[in-house]
């Protein structure tokens, strides 16, 4: 089944309206991060998973012992409906194409790495070259729903569409496919740092022109109020500052 016209139409007045009342009920609700038990929904990739999740977690340890996360993964045109309806609390990461109808703060900024597996017998130096890096097989993520379709892209305009011996869904996978195989990879630098001492990989300065990574998280305008949501954004933001590997190189 699908709305009428008028019935999309309508549909806006309806949750302004729904909305206005939802705040203002949880206006008086007092939220306490003490007692309160709730759960929250965020749209997260599976690197925000690995790098920001824990720090969130921590930051919740302690204060919030009632507070539950669960974690989904959408594509990028169910997002901003699902923050819409509240279906969804938070979107956190690279994601430029969300932009009309939320709000939205900035949490760090990072750049791409290039990994080659510890010994790699085409990579000498400490630094990857571009030759090299043209010349090697590459295992690649496809992470819909994020703006990290860049990386393929990029290969894609030097050529290299045929070097791309294995896609895969996520992220997390490649720094162990890079560490048993002569495959490089592109990742956020985050991802490299965290996998670094799990894996046999090295972290190599990217030598291709890619923009860098602004991650951020989003929240639908309907619920900038709620104070459940405004205590969360705090916490996340409050918790990826204090984690120096989040923190951009060279930043102190």
């Amino acid at each position: 089944m699908e709305p009428t016209p008028f019935a999309e139409r309508l549909a806006t007045h309806w949750c302004n309206g729904l909305s206005s009342v939802r705040r203002g009920l949880a206006m008086r609700s007092n939220f306490d991060i003490a007692t309160d038990k709730r759960t929250f929904t965020i749209v997260m990739s599976d690197i925000a998973e690995a790098v920001i999740l824990p720090h969130l977690l921590n930051a919740c340890r302690e204060n919030a012992p009632g507070i539950f996360f669960s974690t989904i993964q959408l594509p990028m045109e169910q997002i901003l409906p699902s923050l819409r309806a509240g279906a969804v609390d938070l979107a956190i990461g690279f994601i430029p194409d969300l932009r009309s109808g939320v709000r939205q703060q900035l949490l760090f900024e990072t750049d791409y790495v290039a990994l080659a597996r510890r010994g790699h017998p085409g990579v000498k130096q400490s630094a990857m070259s571009k030759a090299i890096f043209l010349r090697e097989r590459h295992a690649v993520a496809r992470a819909e729903g994020t703006g990290h379709a860049i990386v393929e892209r990029t290969l894609r305009k030097h050529g290299l569409d045929s070097r791309i011996a294995v896609r895969v869904p996520h992220f997390l996978a490649l720094p162990t496919i890079v560490g048993a195989s002569d495959l490089v990879a592109t990742v956020p630098r985050p991802l490299g740092v965290l996998m670094a001492d799990a894996t046999s990989i090295e972290i190599l300065s990217h030598p291709l022109k890619l923009p860098k990574l602004v991650i951020r998280q989003f929240w639908h305008e309907r619920f900038d109020a709620e104070p459940a949501l405004m205590w969360l954004r705090k916490t996340l933001r409050v918790a990826v500052a204090k984690a120096s590997q989040l923190r951009p190189p060279g930043d102190n």
